[in-house]
């Protein structure tokens, strides 16, 4: 049976969601590999994780943004 307009867009929101769920997840094991290396300092990996860091949360408003407009987009079809 075809999926309705309504199942495909909830769907959609479901895997956008995932993605914004793994995207933070990305930034919290980065945050505690950079707590980590408070005790055994690496400059080249501070320095890397920071930039992933940045990049991450970055990434991750972007996503929730796109998350939220979506979202308020199926609301609108239930």
């Amino acid at each position: 049976m075809e999926k309705t307009d309504l199942e495909l867009k909830e769907e959609f929101l479901r895997k956008i969601e995932d993605i914004k769920n793994s995207c933070e997840s990305l930034v919290e094991k980065v945050g505690h590999l950079q707590v980590d290396l408070f005790n055994h300092p690496d400059k080249n990996l501070e320095k890397a994780l920071d930039k992933l860091n940045n990049d991450f949360s970055k990434d991750h408003e972007f996503i929730t943004e796109l998350w939220h407009g979506y979202e308020e987009t199926v609301a609108k079809l239930r």
